[in-house]
């Protein structure tokens, strides 16, 4: 008890003489000395090697060196040390260039910080009372976040303001994001930017990034991608993770910047091997569909994985999405399941709808088709497009609701009105059979003439028809043509089939049997009914091909199985040459 007293007492002789110097109490500051007696402390004293791994952070007393900082965080985060683990749960959570992001890990560091509680931030009260900047910005973070006490907005402005007063670039980059957000203040994007500037010019990362994410979203400043563009750069050269996540984004779809798939890939990579789980997500996203790199469904499943664990719903998501294909790892619609309900946890859209999809077809969970209702009634009161379709199907359809034309009609024109092409060429078809509404072909030609510029095959071909037939529309059959070709492009089977008679009958194209056989064999290949009596009736006379009556059967048997009643009487006219007619009674249930 002596030896312990007496080495207690030496102990907070020395802690006194370093006090003196760090903060110059009774003497000179003077933070190098003050680092020497902490690094003679600091073996075997673990709350010495946080205030010493502190002073690395931050560059006082010494050279500024974040891995010696972090790796000291890390060995007295293991004695619980309560500012080693505040620290240490920051830098997991937002990283710092070089200091990989685990939001895991800070979630379980900041579970231990709240059974700790004040006295994880005592040494940081201590510093801040005391005058030092870096620690006035950390309890503000503390205060902002909840890192070992309760989150207090008031609080984390009034010592980030303190900080921000001695000029500390973080700390002032801080303030501008509290103005930004309304953290604490009123929002006020103008002084947000006037703070992100400041900070910036002193060469803090966060603020440039931060400039960067203002400009692209026209927050205190006129949306301008190409200054984006330019402060993204800036802090992603400075290795920020955040930064480089975004540049790569700009470099995906062009923004601000000529689009480079390749820079894209390489962006996201550095940035998701800093543990930033966004750019895990899209580097994944990268390898799924071969975006500046060759498609490799291992990878891909490898970083969703990252990034799931790290709590991205995105990333759950489509890392279920891997389980349920087989992309990647072996097919287990179970585990997607339970991937899909975290991600749901977090009020992901596209979970609601994947899971209302497995609970409609039974895959992963038994079949349950009112449970697949509600979740697609959630993501389509969300204005999720694809639930508001699948909702306008069940409502079609009677699928886990009763049959109600009108809430089909009214979901799909929600999703049409939400610029959807297909839900539009949908809402067009309902106006033109009057499904759910009073029939009105002036509004039906309108949705189909608005899905038709965007492109798309169902509206090309529909549309198409009526300019063919001019009940509804004026009649312009060149116009039909040229549609019929656009939707046939895409692979439309209706389309296909059409522009077969087209080439058959010589109609604004010229007269072309072998093309009318090729457009209807393609269209037959795809399934379409119609198609199937085409093909049969060209091999019946040899339209384009060689006569062959046995496949000119096989078709037409095609055509009546599906309930054509002219591929049905074609294929009992030429079978009553080969057999007697009493024998063709079978031939009624091939309707």
């Amino acid at each position: 008890m002596m030896f312990f007293s007496l080495f207690k007492q030496n102990n907070e002789e020395v802690l006194d003489e370093e006090d003196k110097y760090f903060f110059g109490i009774g003497t000179k500051k003077d933070e190098k000395r003050a680092f020497e007696i902490l690094s003679a402390r600091a073996k075997g004293d673990y709350e010495a090697l946080a205030i010493m791994s502190f002073c690395y952070e931050f560059g006082i007393g010494v050279e500024k060196d974040i891995r010696r900082a972090e790796y000291g965080y890390v060995v007295s985060s293991s004695k619980d040390v309560g500012l080693a683990m505040v620290r240490l749960a920051f830098l997991r959570l937002f990283g710092r260039p070089g200091i990989r992001i685990d939001k895991r890990e800070a979630g379980v560091l900041c579970k231990k910080l709240d059974n700790l509680g004040i006295i994880a931030v005592k040494w940081l009260m201590k510093a801040s009372k005391l005058g030092n900047s870096y620690a006035q910005y950390c309890l503000g973070g503390c205060y902002h976040d909840a890192f070992g006490v309760s989150k207090n907005s008031k609080l984390a402005i009034d010592w980030y303001s303190k900080s921000a007063a001695q000029n500390n670039p973080a700390a002032i980059s801080a303030l501008g994001y509290c103005y930004l957000e309304g953290f604490g203040v009123s929002v006020d994007e103008i002084k947000a930017i006037e703070l992100y500037k400041k900070a910036a010019k002193m060469g803090d990362p966060v603020a440039i990034y931060n400039l960067g994410f203002c400009h692209e979203e026209g927050k205190g400043v006129k949306k301008n991608m190409k200054e984006a563009f330019t402060w993204y750069e800036t802090a992603a050269n400075m290795n920020n993770p955040f930064a480089q996540n975004s540049l790569g984004y700009c470099y995906e779809e062009g923004l601000g910047v000529k689009k480079d798939l390749d820079k894209a890939f390489d962006l996201y990579k550095k940035s998701a091997e800093q543990g930033y789980p966004w750019a895990q997500s899209n580097l994944a996203y990268c390898y799924q569909t071969g975006i500046g790199t060759k498609k490799d469904y291992s990878k891909s499943f490898e970083w969703y994985k990252k990034a799931a664990v790290q709590g991205l719903s995105r990333a759950q998501h489509n890392l279920g999405h891997c389980y349920q294909q087989g992309l990647g790892v072996e097919k287990d619609s179970k585990i997607a399941i339970i991937w899909y309900l975290r991600a749901a946890e977090q009020k992901n859209v596209y979970a609601y709808h994947s899971l209302a999809s497995c609970y409609q077809n039974g895959d992963g969970v038994s079949k349950n088709e009112k449970e697949a209702v509600n979740y697609y009634k959630i993501a389509a009161s969300k204005s999720f497009v694809p639930s508001l379709i699948s909702l306008s199907f069940c409502y079609r359809l009677g699928i886990g609701v009763p049959s109600n034309p009108s809430l089909s009609f009214l979901n799909m024109k929600k999703a049409a009105k939400l610029d959807n092409s297909y839900a539009q060429n949908c809402l067009a078809f309902f106006y033109e059979e009057g499904y759910g509404t009073k029939k009105d072909m002036d509004e039906a030609i309108k949705w189909y003439k608005i899905s038709v510029e965007k492109d798309n095959p169902w509206a090309q071909c529909n549309l198409g028809c009526l300019y063919f037939d001019g009940q509804y529309i004026s009649m312009n059959r060149e116009k039909a043509v040229k549609l019929f070709i656009d939707s046939a492009k895409q692979g439309h089977p209706r389309a296909y089939n059409k522009l077969g008679y087209c080439y058959e009958e010589g109609i604004f194209v010229e007269k072309d049997h072998e093309k009318a056989f090729y457009y209807y064999e393609k269209a037959a290949n795809t399934g379409y009914n119609r198609a199937f009596y085409n093909l049969g009736r060209c091999y019946e006379i040899g339209l384009g091909c060689d006569s062959d009556i046995d496949k000119s059967l096989i078709y037409f048997y095609r055509g009546s199985f599906y309930g054509d009643f002219r591929a049905k009487e074609k294929m009992k006219r030429i079978l009553s040459t080969f057999v007697d007619e009493k024998s063709l009674g079978y031939f009624a249930s091939c309707a």
